[in-house]
């Protein structure tokens, strides 16, 4: 009777390794056509491909055609990163969202650059200082005009957005701002004329040169070509002849 015992609880034991292998080799076989299937690009392609945001340089439709061109593969399998870092490349655009929506289309939402200053003769600035340099034909002529050494985009950006408040409060506008290689500081107003402050005291310079024009230069404007603020106490005039 134990022989017999032994025996079938052997056989029982055998029979559960034999299924518990199946089914170990069916879940693997599954595992595997499924990895392929999902990868496969024929399974679930993308058919859509909707493209949002506001934009004023920017065309839809263009966007669409270079999406539609770096969709490569399935729903599953679709490189979004591709996708995005192709869009990046625009000049014009600022950031990309890209989302997959079931079961075959894509969402790509697109924030077009918006500019607030020029950057020397060929790139822009938008609001965070960020340089962007889109085709020359595209870049707006009424922006004001900043220039600088490399990596002073934002410090620029900055004096510039201070000083234009004093300056419209006087009823003036800053149309070009500079500092040269030697960090010496001038601009240009609307009015053409053209003020150097120089390398030292910058805040005393200008808070000096926003007195002179109501004071001074009052109905003298137009007969100014340039106010040199490099003096201690005071300031030179060129006159236009």
């Amino acid at each position: 009777d134990k022989l017999n015992f032994y025996s079938q609880h052997r056989c029982y034991s055998n029979t559960s390794k034999v299924v518990c292998t199946l089914v170990i080799m069916i879940f693997i076989v599954l595992f595997v056509w499924g990895g392929m299937l999902l990868s496969n690009p024929d399974t679930l392609p993308i058919k859509n491909v909707r493209i949002e945001g506001d934009f004023t340089r920017l065309s839809p439709v263009d966007l669409q055609l270079l999406v539609t061109d770096k969709v490569r593969g399935g729903f599953f399998n679709l490189n979004v990163n591709a996708v995005r870092l192709a869009l990046l490349e625009e000049p014009w655009v600022s950031h990309v969202t890209v989302k997959r929506i079931w079961p075959d289309a894509l969402r790509v939402i697109v924030i077009e650059q918006v500019p607030v200053v020029r950057w020397g003769q060929y790139g822009l600035l938008n609001s965070e200082g960020q340089y962007f340099e889109p085709a020359i034909e595209t870049i707006p002529l009424n922006l004001p005009i900043l220039s600088g050494p490399n990596e002073s985009e934002l410090n620029l950006l900055n004096h510039f957005h201070a000083m234009q408040e004093h300056v419209k409060a006087i009823g003036l506008n800053i149309a070009i701002l500079n500092l040269d290689e030697r960090r010496a500081w001038s601009f240009v107003l609307n009015n053409g004329i053209k003020v150097v402050l120089g390398r030292r005291d910058f805040e005393q310079r200008f808070n000096r040169f926003l007195t002179l024009i109501p004071t001074t230069l009052s109905g003298r404007m137009e007969q100014t070509e340039s106010i040199d603020m490099r003096y201690t106490n005071g300031f030179s005039i060129k006159w236009k002849k």
